[in-house]
Protein backbone atom coordinates (compact mmCIF):
# COMPACT_ATOMS: atom_id res chain seq x y z
CA UNK A 1 0.00 0.00 0.00
CA UNK A 2 1.31 3.16 -1.15
CA UNK A 3 0.79 6.72 0.86
CA UNK A 4 -0.27 9.45 -1.60
CA UNK A 5 -0.79 13.21 -0.69
CA UNK A 6 -3.15 14.72 -3.30
CA UNK A 7 -3.31 18.92 -3.24
CA UNK A 8 -6.96 20.68 -4.86
CA UNK A 9 -8.72 17.06 -4.05
CA UNK A 10 -11.94 18.23 -3.81
CA UNK A 11 -13.57 17.91 -7.39
CA UNK A 12 -12.29 17.57 -10.53
CA UNK A 13 -9.48 15.48 -11.71
CA UNK A 14 -8.39 15.45 -7.94
CA UNK A 15 -11.06 14.34 -6.25
CA UNK A 16 -11.22 11.14 -9.02
CA UNK A 17 -7.81 10.17 -8.46
CA UNK A 18 -8.11 10.18 -4.70
CA UNK A 19 -11.33 8.16 -5.23
CA UNK A 20 -9.92 5.52 -7.64
CA UNK A 21 -6.18 5.60 -5.72
CA UNK A 22 -8.37 4.70 -2.84
CA UNK A 23 -10.11 2.21 -4.74
CA UNK A 24 -7.32 0.40 -6.03
CA UNK A 25 -6.36 -0.15 -2.20
CA UNK A 26 -3.59 3.16 -1.51
CA UNK A 27 -3.79 4.89 1.29
CA UNK A 28 -4.47 8.83 0.46
CA UNK A 29 -4.58 12.02 1.91
CA UNK A 30 -6.59 14.49 0.01
CA UNK A 31 -6.59 18.10 0.83
CA UNK A 32 -8.60 20.91 -0.47
CA UNK A 33 -9.24 24.37 1.06
CA UNK A 34 -12.84 23.64 2.44
CA UNK A 35 -13.32 20.13 3.38
CA UNK A 36 -16.92 20.81 4.85
CA UNK A 37 -17.61 21.76 1.43
CA UNK A 38 -16.42 18.91 -0.22
CA UNK A 39 -19.26 16.42 -0.40
CA UNK A 40 -18.20 14.11 -2.84
CA UNK A 41 -14.59 13.88 -1.29
CA UNK A 42 -16.88 13.31 1.78
CA UNK A 43 -18.50 10.27 0.27
CA UNK A 44 -15.94 8.92 -0.84
CA UNK A 45 -13.77 8.64 2.13
CA UNK A 46 -17.10 7.28 4.15
CA UNK A 47 -16.60 4.47 1.07
CA UNK A 48 -12.91 3.76 1.59
CA UNK A 49 -12.70 1.73 4.59
CA UNK A 50 -10.66 4.61 6.04
CA UNK A 51 -8.09 4.59 3.00
CA UNK A 52 -9.42 8.22 2.36
CA UNK A 53 -8.78 10.74 4.77
CA UNK A 54 -9.46 14.73 3.82
CA UNK A 55 -6.90 17.14 5.49
CA UNK A 56 -7.66 21.18 5.21
CA UNK A 57 -4.79 22.74 3.24
CA UNK A 58 -4.78 26.10 1.15
CA UNK A 59 -1.68 25.93 -0.81
CA UNK A 60 -1.70 29.81 -1.52
CA UNK A 61 -0.69 30.39 2.43
CA UNK A 62 2.44 28.87 3.58
CA UNK A 63 0.37 29.02 7.27
CA UNK A 64 -2.26 26.45 6.04
CA UNK A 65 0.38 24.10 4.14
CA UNK A 66 2.53 23.96 7.73
CA UNK A 67 -0.86 23.08 9.43
CA UNK A 68 -1.12 20.20 7.37
CA UNK A 69 2.64 18.90 7.55
CA UNK A 70 1.97 19.21 11.36
CA UNK A 71 -1.16 17.25 11.19
CA UNK A 72 0.11 14.62 9.32
CA UNK A 73 3.36 14.62 11.07
CA UNK A 74 6.22 12.23 10.00
CA UNK A 75 4.66 10.27 7.58
CA UNK A 76 6.19 8.93 4.57
CA UNK A 77 4.81 9.94 1.39
CA UNK A 78 5.18 7.84 -1.84
CA UNK A 79 3.40 9.60 -4.34
CA UNK A 80 2.78 13.47 -4.02
CA UNK A 81 0.48 14.69 -6.58
CA UNK A 82 0.26 18.91 -6.64
CA UNK A 83 -3.23 19.32 -8.35
CA UNK A 84 -4.89 22.46 -7.18
CA UNK A 85 -5.12 24.89 -9.41
CA UNK A 86 -7.05 28.32 -10.74
CA UNK A 87 -8.38 29.74 -13.45
CA UNK A 88 -9.94 33.42 -13.35
CA UNK A 89 -11.13 33.26 -17.00
CA UNK A 90 -9.79 34.12 -20.42
CA UNK A 91 -11.72 37.39 -20.88
CA UNK A 92 -9.36 38.99 -18.07
CA UNK A 93 -6.49 37.78 -19.08
CA UNK A 94 -5.54 38.70 -22.53
CA UNK A 95 -2.69 41.21 -23.72
CA UNK A 96 -5.79 44.61 -24.06
CA UNK A 97 -8.13 43.37 -20.73
CA UNK A 98 -5.22 42.05 -18.00
CA UNK A 99 -6.36 41.37 -14.55
CA UNK A 100 -2.88 41.99 -12.39
CA UNK A 101 -5.35 40.81 -9.39
CA UNK A 102 -6.09 37.42 -10.73
CA UNK A 103 -2.43 36.88 -12.22
CA UNK A 104 -1.08 37.14 -8.58
CA UNK A 105 -3.36 35.00 -7.48
CA UNK A 106 -3.03 32.45 -10.32
CA UNK A 107 1.16 32.80 -9.94
CA UNK A 108 0.43 31.95 -5.95
CA UNK A 109 -1.54 29.10 -6.37
CA UNK A 110 -0.41 27.43 -9.09
CA UNK A 111 3.70 28.34 -9.12
CA UNK A 112 4.17 29.18 -5.71
CA UNK A 113 1.66 26.91 -4.10
CA UNK A 114 3.42 23.30 -5.35
CA UNK A 115 6.74 24.79 -4.31
CA UNK A 116 5.51 25.53 -0.95
CA UNK A 117 4.17 21.85 -0.74
CA UNK A 118 7.24 20.62 -2.14
CA UNK A 119 9.11 22.33 0.37
CA UNK A 120 7.17 21.41 3.48
CA UNK A 121 6.56 17.60 2.58
CA UNK A 122 10.16 16.79 1.15
CA UNK A 123 11.08 15.24 4.22
CA UNK A 124 7.89 13.06 3.88
CA UNK A 125 8.72 12.37 0.62
CA UNK A 126 12.13 11.65 1.41
CA UNK A 127 10.82 8.99 4.28
CA UNK A 128 8.63 6.69 1.30
CA UNK A 129 9.33 4.81 -1.04
CA UNK A 130 8.36 5.87 -4.60
CA UNK A 131 9.49 9.21 -3.95
CA UNK A 132 7.56 10.43 -6.70
CA UNK A 133 6.30 14.35 -6.73
CA UNK A 134 4.20 14.96 -9.94
CA UNK A 135 3.00 18.04 -10.51
CA UNK A 136 -0.24 18.82 -13.03
CA UNK A 137 0.79 21.14 -15.51
CA UNK A 138 -0.89 22.56 -19.01
CA UNK A 139 -0.18 21.83 -22.70
CA UNK A 140 -0.53 25.86 -22.93
CA UNK A 141 2.81 26.25 -20.91
CA UNK A 142 4.85 24.87 -23.55
CA UNK A 143 6.33 27.03 -26.24
CA UNK A 144 4.99 24.23 -28.80
CA UNK A 145 1.68 25.53 -28.13
CA UNK A 146 0.37 27.52 -30.71
CA UNK A 147 -3.24 28.77 -29.93
CA UNK A 148 -4.51 31.08 -27.87
CA UNK A 149 -3.80 31.39 -24.53
CA UNK A 150 -4.91 33.04 -21.22
CA UNK A 151 -1.92 34.80 -20.22
CA UNK A 152 -2.23 33.97 -16.39
CA UNK A 153 -2.89 30.72 -16.44
CA UNK A 154 -0.09 29.81 -19.19
CA UNK A 155 2.54 31.59 -17.31
CA UNK A 156 1.90 30.27 -14.49
CA UNK A 157 1.95 27.09 -15.34
CA UNK A 158 5.28 27.44 -17.70
CA UNK A 159 7.14 28.75 -14.34
CA UNK A 160 5.88 25.91 -12.09
CA UNK A 161 7.56 23.56 -15.48
CA UNK A 162 11.06 25.53 -15.04
CA UNK A 163 11.06 25.20 -11.04
CA UNK A 164 10.41 21.64 -11.39
CA UNK A 165 12.71 21.01 -13.64
CA UNK A 166 15.23 22.77 -11.65
CA UNK A 167 14.85 21.04 -8.88
CA UNK A 168 15.03 18.00 -10.65
CA UNK A 169 18.88 19.16 -11.53
CA UNK A 170 19.00 20.51 -7.51
CA UNK A 171 18.31 17.14 -6.24
CA UNK A 172 19.69 14.87 -8.85
CA UNK A 173 21.83 13.00 -6.55
CA UNK A 174 18.68 11.65 -4.45
CA UNK A 175 16.24 8.76 -5.80
CA UNK A 176 13.40 11.74 -6.14
CA UNK A 177 11.22 11.55 -9.46
CA UNK A 178 10.04 14.97 -9.92
CA UNK A 179 7.41 14.69 -13.08
CA UNK A 180 5.53 17.00 -14.88
CA UNK A 181 2.65 16.04 -16.29
CA UNK A 182 -0.14 17.45 -18.69
CA UNK A 183 -3.49 15.74 -17.75
CA UNK A 184 -4.68 16.01 -20.86
CA UNK A 185 -7.95 18.24 -21.27
CA UNK A 186 -10.64 17.17 -18.93
CA UNK A 187 -14.17 17.95 -18.52
CA UNK A 188 -14.08 19.65 -15.04
CA UNK A 189 -15.40 22.74 -13.70
CA UNK A 190 -12.44 24.55 -15.03
CA UNK A 191 -12.85 23.47 -18.68
CA UNK A 192 -16.28 23.07 -19.05
CA UNK A 193 -18.00 20.52 -21.11
CA UNK A 194 -15.86 22.10 -24.26
CA UNK A 195 -13.06 19.44 -23.01
CA UNK A 196 -12.22 16.29 -24.43
CA UNK A 197 -11.86 13.82 -21.86
CA UNK A 198 -14.15 12.89 -18.97
CA UNK A 199 -12.88 13.17 -15.46
CA UNK A 200 -13.25 9.38 -14.58
CA UNK A 201 -11.21 8.12 -17.20
CA UNK A 202 -8.46 10.49 -17.83
CA UNK A 203 -7.85 9.94 -14.30
CA UNK A 204 -7.56 6.24 -14.65
CA UNK A 205 -4.68 6.98 -17.54
CA UNK A 206 -2.69 9.53 -15.04
CA UNK A 207 -2.81 7.42 -12.56
CA UNK A 208 -1.84 4.46 -14.97
CA UNK A 209 1.46 6.97 -15.87
CA UNK A 210 1.92 7.85 -12.70
CA UNK A 211 2.54 4.43 -11.32
CA UNK A 212 5.17 3.78 -14.64
CA UNK A 213 7.14 6.71 -13.69
CA UNK A 214 10.90 6.15 -12.67
CA UNK A 215 13.72 8.10 -11.99
CA UNK A 216 14.87 8.29 -15.32
CA UNK A 217 11.33 10.58 -16.33
CA UNK A 218 12.95 13.22 -13.24
CA UNK A 219 12.74 16.40 -15.54
CA UNK A 220 10.37 15.14 -18.24
CA UNK A 221 7.08 16.62 -19.66
CA UNK A 222 4.94 13.56 -20.01
CA UNK A 223 1.20 13.65 -21.17
CA UNK A 224 -1.16 11.95 -19.43
CA UNK A 225 -1.08 8.65 -21.72
CA UNK A 226 2.74 8.66 -20.95
CA UNK A 227 3.96 9.85 -24.35
CA UNK A 228 6.71 13.02 -23.82
CA UNK A 229 4.77 16.44 -24.46
CA UNK A 230 6.91 19.11 -26.94
CA UNK A 231 8.53 21.86 -24.80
Amino acid sequence: MKNILITGASRGLGYQMARQFAEQGERVFATCRNPDGAKALQEAAAASDGRLTIHRMDVGEMESVSACREELGDTPIDILINNAGVFGGLATQTFQNMDYDNWARELNIMLMGPFRVIQTFLPNVRAGNDKKIVSLTSQVSAHAYDHLIGYSYATAKAGLNRAMTALAQEMADEDLIFSLLHPGWVKTEMAGDVADLEPAAAAADNIATIRKLTREDSGKFRKWDGGIHPW
